[in-house]
C-alpha cells in the first residue's frame, strides 16, 4: 500500500484511466465521484476488463490532513497511480518501506514518463459540471 498526502482537489477519477491503461480502455470502476466529473471524491476502484490486470482502489483514510491509501496487487499499477495523485495534488507519498525521497520519485517519473505523459493529454482535465464529457482535441 503506498500513502499520499494531498492538500488539493483530486483530478476527474477518469484520468486514473487514461494513466493506467489508456484512452476509451474497458475497465469497471466504482466509487463516489458523483457527479461524474467530481474533483473530491474519497473513493475510487478501477479494474481493467480486458486483460484481467488487478484492480486499483484509492480510498481516503482521513480528511485532514487529507490522506489517501492507494492499492493493488499489481505493484506497477499502484506505483503509478500513487505517483499520480502524488504529483497532481499531494504533498507527501510513502511507499511500504517508508517516505520517498525526490530522488525516488525522480526515478520514478523517468520510468513512468510515458503513462505520465498520456494523463497529462487526457480530455478529463477539461470535464466541468457544466461538461462532463469534453470532447476529444486529438483522437483517443
Amino acid at each position: 500500500m503506498h500513502l499520499v498526502s494531498i492538500d488539493r482537489d483530486r483530478p476527474d477519477f477518469r484520468v486514473f484511466i487514461d494513466l493506467l491503461y489508456g484512452p476509451n480502455w474497458n475497465v469497471d470502476t466504482d466509487g463516489d465521484s458523483f457527479p461524474v466529473s467530481s474533483r473530491t471524491w474519497t473513493d475510487l476502484y478501477i479494474a481493467d476488463r480486458q486483460t484481467g490486470c488487478p484492480p486499483v482502489v484509492i480510498q481516503a483514510l482521513n480528511s485532514l490532513p487529507a490522506t489517501f491509501s492507494v492499492e493493488s496487487t499489481s505493484e506497477r499499477l499502484e506505483q503509478l497511480a500513487a505517483l499520480y495523485l502524488y504529483l497532481y495534488a499531494g504533498t507527501a507519498i510513502e511507499a511500504p518501506a517508508g517516505p520517498l525521497a525526490e530522488q525516488q520519485i525522480a526515478a520514478l517519473k523517468s520510468t513512468y514518463s510515458r503513462e505520465l505523459g498520456r494523463a497529462s493529454l487526457s480530455r478529463w482535465h477539461r470535464s466541468s459540471t457544466e461538461d462532463p464529457y469534453p470532447k476529444a482535441v486529438i483522437d483517443d
